[in-house]
């Protein structure tokens, strides 16, 4: 894959403050982007998120945790540079966007301003120190299901985010998804559009904890064990075959295990 973005983008951004318009300033929202040398995830959960102690699966929520699960962003994707222009181009989104994401970047040192283009938009980020660092994108489909059925890991230094697709088509995730806006959609509707997995955290001793996830139950769980990223890389690598498993996206970075470790 061509066009990495300059390295100054690569790391973990926290967006402290956004304008939309005349709207008030938000400062609350929890926000993180992860940005490799061409992949992005981005997770966005509201502060006033209600508790969901107890709830161990969309099956589990109440209609109101489900209605607050709605107001989340997550999406991921491959980020393109053109002198001082953002755009991320999102493989998959857990509100299926249809505009164009892009915006002006103006960088001061580890801080950068995100200022909207085509709409009236304001977001201040700031880099985590400890983001800086090996930073690579990793793929995996689930064969058995079709090409739809995606998940990506991102890693930026001490950080990642994994993201998976709802393993709905996009059509009739765009059909649930109007329905719910029209206020019509079944039970059955709310949860299989809300399948979809966004969680952010940190990397310590080569295993990957879940500290924020738009699923507030996978939160404190493990998401990986690197030296078994490291077997399945490996394994894709030499094994050309129908099985799932995780695989470095060509130009996306270096994964940081010799394939003699991994083996």
């Amino acid at each position: 894959m061509a066009n990495k973005v300059p390295t100054q983008y690569v790391g973990v951004w926290k967006r402290s403050k956004l304008r939309r318009g005349t709207a008030p300033w938000d400062f609350t929202t929890r926000v993180f982007w992860l940005q490799t040398p061409c992949w992005h995830a981005d997770i966005r959960v509201p502060a006033d998120r209600p508790d969901f102690s107890g709830v161990q699966s969309l099956g589990e929520c109440s209609d109101v945790q489900l209605r607050a699960l709605l107001l989340q962003e997550a999406f991921c994707g491959v980020t393109i540079v053109e002198e001082d222009v953002c755009r991320w181009f999102r493989q998959i989104d857990y509100r299926l966007r249809e505009s164009d994401d892009f915006g002006q970047m103006v960088f001061n040192g580890d801080d950068v301003e995100e200022i909207g283009i085509a709409t009236d938009y304001y977001e201040l980020w700031h880099k985590l120190p400890d983001s800086v660092g090996q930073s690579f994108a990793l793929e995996r489909v689930d064969n058995a299901d079709g090409e739809h059925q995606k998940a990506y890991l991102c890693v930026a230094g001490d950080y990642f985010i994994y993201t998976r697709n709802r393993s709905m088509w996009t059509s009739p995730a765009v059909r649930a998804r109007r329905k719910i806006e029209q206020g019509i959609a079944s039970r059955f509707e709310m949860e299989s559009f809300l399948d979809f997995e966004s969680s952010f955290g940190k990397i310590a001793a080569g295993v990957g904890t879940i500290t924020m996830s738009n699923l507030p139950w996978r939160e404190g769980s493990t998401a990986f064990d690197i030296n078994q990223l490291g077997a399945e890389i490996y394994d894709a690598a030499r094994v050309d075959d129908s099985r799932e498993r995780w695989s470095l996206i060509t130009g996306s970075g270096d994964f940081p295990i010799p394939k003699a470790q991994a083996a």
